[in-house]
């Protein structure tokens, strides 16, 4: 870590790193997964002597969260509790956790991810660079071999962002810097101060998601980076609380109205936003024609949010110092760097966890 860093912990006395973890009736996983945050905590503290807070957010729980935390974890050290007096949702309660803080750096994690004992130190190190934002960690799917999250690539069709198709590398294979388009909020860490001067999560996409890839658009725009640290792994179970049934339905308009706002506040490129707007002419008549409304609500209700949409696109346009264009080029060209694997199927995972494990048996016996 940088002596910025080390300057900060001696003069100010404040906590380094902190691990910030929003919780919403989610008592089980926190039972499951939350010790493996803490032992990694104290490893990092006990190997770099940078501070380390560990902030559980909880969001009104009433599956019995708060006394469980409280009876395991309310004398340790490191550890704090925060409690929302009123469900404020997944977006707003994250805020509030960075908020909290007086941390230089902060790590986001889900509360059904489990953490890797060396994790946090490769993270924190490429914050030795001023213009990197947030970096997130691979992640394996808990209970299965596939890929939860690694480098995410960012692609221009069809009117809208694509952002969902991973990448990887194996150890040695490339010098290339291992960008981004966005990290997970389920398992990243970010530059606590260039996060304030964001705002945080954009409000308007709350309850919950795009926030993460919203913010990370945004901060990629302003001439900061996301990069992808494979060496830092966690396990991710996903959608263990936003994928009940009950709410399914509700989420599915709530993630289009999203991806409209966030598109509306940050593409700027005209020939982009043409593109756009006759996609999004061509999905609305395609809903209607085929009686299948949640297109048509999600719509409807990202319009309601148009006046916060200007006031927060006015705010962005001043800020822009890399182009929609040239963002779109980055992830063109690192596609095309040697030692990267795109991995649009099951099969493209499969085939490279064998030559990773390949190429890992050849250095055991060099």
């Amino acid at each position: 870590m940088s002596g910025l860093f080390r300057v900060s912990h001696t003069i100010n006395l404040v906590p380094d790193v902190a691990i910030v973890i929003p919780n919403w009736n989610g008592q089980n996983l926190l039972a499951e997964y939350f010790s493996s945050v803490v032992h990694a905590a104290e490893q990092f503290h006990r190997r770099s002597i940078f501070e380390v807070e560990v902030i559980v957010v909880d969001d009104s729980s009433t599956d019995g969260s708060r006394e469980w935390l409280h009876d395991n974890y309310r004398d340790h050290k490191m550890v704090k509790i925060l409690e929302n007096e009123k469900n404020l949702g997944f977006l707003r309660t994250v805020n509030k956790g960075f908020e909290a803080s007086a941390s230089d750096l902060v790590f986001l994690l889900n509360n059904d991810v489990q953490v890797e004992h060396d994790c946090i130190e490769p993270l924190t190190n490429h914050f030795d660079d001023p213009s990197v934002f947030a970096v997130c960690c691979r992640a394996g799917r808990i209970n299965s071999e596939r890929l939860d999250g690694g480098g995410k690539i960012g692609r221009f069709e069809r009117g809208f962002w694509r952002v969902f198709l991973n990448y990887e590398t194996a150890p040695g294979e490339t010098d290339t810097e291992l960008i981004s388009f966005y990290g997970s909020g389920g398992y990243t860490m970010y530059n606590r101060e260039k996060w304030m001067e964001l705002g945080g999560f954009q409000d308007c996409l709350a309850p919950i998601y795009w926030e993460d890839v919203e913010i990370c658009y945004r901060a990629w725009k302003r001439g900061w980076k996301v990069l992808f640290e494979p060496r830092s792994q966690v396990r991710h179970m996903g959608s263990a609380t936003m994928g009940k049934k009950p709410m399914r339905a509700e989420m599915a308009i709530v993630t289009e109205r999203n991806r409209l706002l966030m598109t509306w506040i940050n593409l700027h490129d005209r020939t982009m936003l043409v593109r756009h707007f006759a996609w999004l002419t061509l999905k609305l008549i395609g809903s209607a024609l085929s009686f299948k409304w949640n297109y048509l609500r999600s719509f409807s209700r990202a319009l309601g949010s148009l006046s916060k949409v200007r006031a927060a696109r006015s705010i962005e346009k001043k800020q822009i110092s890399v182009t929609d264009a040239a963002l779109e080029r980055k992830f063109v060209e690192i596609v095309n760097q040697q030692g990267i694997h795109v991995l649009a199927t099951e099969a493209d995972e499969a085939a490279f966890g064998k030559m990773r494990d390949a190429m890992a048996a050849r250095r055991r016996v060099g």
